[in-house]
């Protein structure tokens, strides 16, 4: 992949231009709104500054600014990509008709990925004739900061061309995440509403202030979970690893679940999927030393925390 374009200026496309720029690449930005194409240069030397820490050392804001270019004309870039990011508006019938152009203009050999946080590709690429080579690449907003890629196909999506665009994410320094099954608002946003919607619920109910809900996550939760996810976070928190945990405390889960009239989700087969799959990955045997390399990654978050300067405006 030598040259990517993306289509759409704003908050995320301009971020997945980082994304590519960083990595080398020639980057186009197609953008039909005139004030957006004259601010896009600005934006991007300020955001590229603000993460200069994540550039090469041979790369500087200006020189990875340079390599990304902007048109309002779709017809002169598409033709030019080896690799094709949509980032418009969540708005479906508006994804149909770009995806519709984007497929009669790009060259046979781009991948097309939209980044909808919503819509599976099926919805807004059914009647393409190059329909296999589509697929969704959704981000963690920004995704120059963030590198997790929920990587969804489409039932028709060519298995190579899911692969290729996996291994190019990584490429770029991307931790795609494959999504099995097509499944509305895939799955980062359903983890991050799963969350929202008890802290909303414990605030309505008058259990907790809005403050302090935020303060259990950002000097709780969020501590752990910047070292390692809450499966493995839960996996060093017991002897016996996940299984001992479900054990012990899967009781709490499943009480959870009771209150909203939901089925209780821990039972011994999902301890055994789990089980299975963190052993593969990390034997009982090593649990300690992974405890011991959690505390010095958490108190090494925290000491960054400490000595970063800036201030919040």
């Amino acid at each position: 992949m030598k040259h990517a374009v993306v289509v759409g200026g704003g908050i995320i496309g301009a971020s997945w231009a980082i994304v590519f720029a960083r990595a080398g690449l020639r980057v186009t930005v197609v953008e039909r709104d005139p004030a957006s194409v004259a601010d896009l240069p600005a934006r991007l030397v300020r955001m590229l500054e603000h993460s200069a820490g994540l550039l090469r050392e041979t790369d500087t804001p200006a020189s990875v600014a340079a390599r990304i270019g902007a048109t309002d004309d779709l017809a002169r870039a598409v033709p030019q990509a080896d690799y094709l990011q949509e980032a418009v508006s969540e708005d479906l019938e508006l994804k149909r008709s770009l995806f519709a152009d984007l497929d009669a203009l790009a060259p046979p050999h781009a991948v097309l990925a939209s980044s909808t946080s919503t819509y599976g590709a099926s919805q807004f690429t059914a009647g393409l004739p190059g329909r296999g080579r589509c697929l969704v690449a959704h981000p963690m907003t920004p995704p120059h900061l963030s590198p997790v890629v929920e990587m969804s196909s489409a039932p028709w999506t060519e298995p190579d061309v899911a692969a290729r665009a996996e291994a190019f994410m990584r490429e770029l320094g991307q931790h795609p995440v494959r999504i099995n099954k097509e499944i509305p608002g895939f799955v980062l946003n359903r983890l991050q509403g799963a969350l929202l919607m008890e802290m909303f619920r414990m605030i309505a109910g008058g259990v907790i202030s809005p403050a302090d809900a935020d303060a259990l996550i950002s000097q709780g939760l969020g501590l752990r979970w910047a070292t390692l996810g809450p499966l493995e976070g839960v996996d060093l928190n017991a002897p016996g690893g996940i299984a001992d945990y479900l054990r012990r405390y899967g009781h709490i889960f499943n009480g959870m679940a009771a209150e909203q009239g939901l089925p209780a989700p821990v039972d011994e087969e999902l301890i055994t999927v789990l089980d299975q799959a963190l052993r593969q990955a990390l034997p009982l045997a090593g649990l300690e030393a992974r405890r011991q390399w959690r505390d010095r990654a958490i108190a090494g978050v925290r000491v960054a925390l400490r000595d970063y300067t800036g201030e919040k405006p």
